[in-house]
């Protein structure tokens, strides 16, 4: 069944465009809900204008979300957390988290809605999330997990302890002299 949409409707199209639907979708859905009209030629006529200006929009959406699926085929996503020995994260990567990192990272603004994670990302490794940018266009973007370096902050905690032995040292060596000196 071939319809106008007259207003935005996510998973189908944008105001002012033409689309086929299944009759039943268009009978119980779209049409109780003034979310479309049925496409005869006198509603094509009386929209004539919107039509095209839709189409010319569609259009130019649809060639700014391929652009983007390319883009986004190229990039990737880094993110350091708290793991366990074996791997879990302690907590996880959100969709959230994907999209700030976007947008900080690589002035890429998506809505969370639009992310699809196959499998919750909870374990270091990588992973591919399916972002969703126009009706059948998808771009694929990679997501990397690392571990914090535990070895490193070790590292750290033992160069802290040496140079605080250190200095108890010098201390207590200065006092030994105050002492000696005293005598």
């Amino acid at each position: 069944m071939e319809l106008i949409l007259t207003k935005d409707v996510p998973t189908l199209g944008y105001a002012n465009e033409i689309v086929k639907v299944k009759p039943g979708y268009a009978r119980n859905y779209l049409l109780p809900n003034n979310l479309a009209m049925v496409s005869s030629p006198a509603a094509r006529k009386d929209r004539a204008n919107k039509i095209v200006k839709a189409e010319e929009m569609r259009k130019v959406r649809f060639s700014n979300a391929e652009e983007l699926a390319d883009r986004l085929a190229r990039i990737s996503v880094d993110f350091t957390r708290k793991s366990s020995e074996e791997g879990k994260l302690f907590g996880s990567v959100t969709k959230e988290d994907i999209v700030t990192e976007l947008k900080e990272k690589h002035l890429i603004e998506v809505d969370k809605k639009q992310l699809h994670l196959s499998v919750p990302v909870k374990t270091i490794g990588e992973f591919q999330v399916k972002i969703r940018l126009e009706t059948g266009i998808s771009g694929m973007l990679i997501v990397n997990v690392q571990a914090e370096n535990h070895e490193e902050l070790a590292a750290a905690a033992a160069e802290a302890e040496a140079a605080y032995a250190a200095a108890a040292a010098a201390e207590a060596a200065a006092a030994k002299e105050a002492e000696e000196a005293g005598e």
